[in-house]
């Protein structure tokens, strides 16, 4: 793989244009193809002691940022549009005293034909891990956000999160999320379940399934549309402990069974907080994970050309230098694009390009992060051949950050 990086402008392959007073670096390889990208970082709407943000769009192309802020008493989610390449005044979607507040469990924020869904976590028991899945669905007439719902509705005080939404037809919203309901079961303890439902735009659960009866305990799931309809993958668990990335899909109003998408057998007897990433566009879906078998950390991606019932043997993406905390999106031009971060020296956020078989293209440095808890997931979002990228900078104040990479070329 060739590795395109913001400070290596030496190479009689390379051509690379830098614009210093707009403070953007242009990169072309000239072999075999002529490759531009671009990165903007923008100006952030999210204050000081902001994290856990999520960038996302709508079927119109319109960018959104989500972050959480803390602060005495409460905690706040709140979001922005982005216009004309400006932010939108910040608006608040909820706040509250009772929430709990974790790195790697962060709100998600989904738009759908001017409606949205915006999820956080609240605490809802005496145990450390006890908390609710609670969302609100905005009103487009009312132009406001809704009251809470609770999404797992077993009753039962457990730990409940991790979630994954997915806009549909008809103003309907798919939820997917690892529940806590069996574990509190008595006297044996039950393994996590990967539950989802779909709720129509006022926040009624339209129908419910179980999707795993065993999955493992903390590590985020993702969801994604095809021309055969939606799929989740998550980290599966076996009674042996092998903890490798599974998918389901439904067909037919019916949830297929659970199936491992590589069988890496990373048998490992704690969670590694460290769940996938799923993109599709039209039959192709594109799976990217993290393992570490043999304590050999790596991401790699599978490549499906069938909605998801089979995948390609994998591509590696990075390793054995990184901590994965990995995100994917298909671009328009069937290109496929993987955020990770590269731990090697400093802990930097990378953008890794394939060409729609899976060979890989290039790779690129966005910015400079942290490999501790404090700075969280990157998550990446695509509009036609343009990333999105958000992550929490630590370096002083904890603040969300922004920033944009096109890759179909220079724009003035």
């Amino acid at each position: 793989m060739r590795r395109l990086t913001l400070g290596s402008l030496q190479g009689a392959l390379l051509l690379c244009l830098v614009a210093v007073s707009a403070g953007l670096t242009a990169v072309a390889d000239a072999a075999p193809v002529n490759v531009q990208h671009q990165i903007v970082q923008l100006p952030s709407p999210a204050p000081p002691n902001s994290e856990l943000s999520r960038v996302t769009s709508d079927e119109f192309g319109s960018v959104y940022l989500s972050w959480v802020t803390q602060g005495e008493p409460q905690a706040q989610l709140a979001y922005a549009k982005l216009i004309d390449d400006a932010w939108s005044v910040p608006q608040s979607i909820s706040k509250g005293t009772n929430w709990f507040v974790n790195w790697a469990d962060f709100p998600v924020l989904s738009m759908n034909a001017g409606t949205g869904v915006a999820h956080w976590l609240q605490t809802s028991g005496e145990g450390a891990y006890d908390y609710d899945v609670v969302a609100s669905f905005y009103n487009p007439t009312q132009a406001q956000w809704g009251e809470g719902i609770v999404i797992n509705r077993s009753g039962i005080a457990a730990e409940n999160g991790f979630v994954s939404m997915l806009p549909m037809a008809g103003q309907q919203t798919l939820i997917a999320w690892l529940d806590g309901r069996n574990t509190k079961n008595q006297p044996e303890a039950g393994p996590m379940t990967l539950r989802a439902a779909v709720f129509d735009a006022a926040g009624d659960n339209l129908r419910e399934w179980e999707l795993d009866q065993a999955s493992c305990d903390c590590c985020q799931t993702s969801a994604a549309m095809t021309d055969a309809g939606p799929v989740v993958v998550y980290r599966d668990r076996t009674a042996n402990e092998v903890r490798d990335i599974a998918i389901v899909r439904l067909i037919d109003e019916a949830w297929t069974q659970p199936e491992v998408i590589h069988k890496d057998d990373w048998q490992v007897m704690g969670c590694p907080v460290n769940g996938p990433a799923v993109a599709a566009r039209d039959n192709v879906v594109a799976v990217a994970w993290f393992t570490a078998k043999n304590d050999s950390p790596k991401v790699q991606l599978a490549i499906s050309s069938d909605s998801g019932a089979s995948f390609a043997p994998p591509t590696l993406v990075a390793g054995p230098d990184t901590n994965g905390r990995v995100d994917a999106e298909i671009l328009d031009n069937g290109e496929v694009v993987v955020s990770w971060l590269d731990t090697r020296v400093e802990a930097t956020i990378m953008l890794s390009r394939f060409s729609p078989a899976g060979q890989p293209i290039d790779s690129i440095d966005v910015a400079l992060t942290s490999a501790s808890r404090r700075s969280g997931f990157p998550v990446i979002e695509s509009v036609e051949n343009t990333v999105y990228v958000s992550w929490t900078d630590i370096s002083d104040t904890p603040r969300v950050k922004v920033a944009r990479v096109i890759f179909d070329g220079i724009q003035e």
